[in-house]
């Protein structure tokens, strides 16, 4: 619900601003201004996109986190999942303690 209603507060916000006309014609008509609505449009669509696939990933956990065995498992995987992925970018930004010795 907290997405949606921010998707839909930022999409009132960008349908809204009144943008001044460009002055830049090309041969067929004003080119600044529909780069410009392509612009607005691709952000509108990847602000759906992410927000929908956001939704769609997180409403199959939500009823898995009503049964507690289920619930224990997913908070399990997801811990695990965050210490995996910190400790290869510790490994990989080399702000870990761990030295190499390679052989002579």
């Amino acid at each position: 619900v907290i997405i949606g209603a921010v998707s839909v507060g930022i999409l009132l916000l960008l349908s809204g601003i009144d943008e001044q006309k460009a002055l830049a014609l090309g041969p067929e008509g004003p080119l600044v201004e529909e780069f410009w609505d392509n612009v607005r449009r691709y952000g509108l669509y990847a602000l759906t996109v992410s927000t929908g696939a956001i939704y769609t990933i997180m409403v199959p956990i939500f009823e898995l986190l009503k049964n507690p065995i289920t619930a224990i498992l997913i908070l399990v995987i997801f811990g695990g999942g965050f210490y995996i992925v910190s400790q290869v970018l510790s490994a990989m930004v080399g702000v870990s303690d761990f030295s190499y010795d390679y052989a002579n």
